[in-house]
């Protein structure tokens, strides 16, 4: 499943210009939520979204669940409604990662190998900066400073399967 590619972002080009923002709600990036210019690290965290949701969410009702029952309530709700200053600030919170942990107790155990892909999207997203404050933002420099680890991580987990 993948999502809203026709508003991806090309690497080298100009902001859009549109004043108003489209997307599934769950899936838009923290600063596109926040009115910043859209750039190709919001792609990459919408298709981390993705993750997380198929994982604590859907995965439910496709199978993986086995006999387990899900959570009465999800976490992820916090993403569906509401401003979106206060759907950014509850993904920023959820993002830290003993917010992604509570995300991740949502998955069924069948999918508990993909916590550590998780995991390591999130810290290679959202990394800590010197004064201990996680960033949101697109790092200035090659946007391979991102694309790498993501596709490492995600190779890596493929393999073990």
């Amino acid at each position: 499943m993948l999502i809203d590619l026709d508003l991806a972002k090309v690497l080298d080009s100009e902001p859009s210009g549109a004043r108003h923002r489209t997307g599934t709600m769950q899936f838009i990036a923290i600063e596109v939520l926040r009115k910043k210019d859209h750039t190709y690290r919001h792609d990459l965290e919408s298709f981390f979204y993705v993750l997380l949701w198929m994982c604590a969410h859907q995965a439910w009702s496709n199978g993986f669940a086995g006999k387990e029952i899900p959570a009465k309530y999800s976490r992820l709700r916090k993403w569906e409604i509401g401003r979106f200053e206060d759907i950014a600030d509850a993904k920023r919170g959820q993002m830290a990662v003993d917010g992604l942990q509570d995300i991740m107790e949502e998955f069924p155990e069948a999918l508990d190998v993909v916590k550590p892909v998780c995991l390591k999207i999130r810290n290679t997203l959202f990394p800590y900066n010197k004064d201990m404050t996680m960033s949101v933002g697109t790092p200035i420099g090659d946007p391979d400073q991102l694309y790498n680890p993501i596709i490492a991580a995600l190779e890596e987990a493929i393999s073990k399967l």
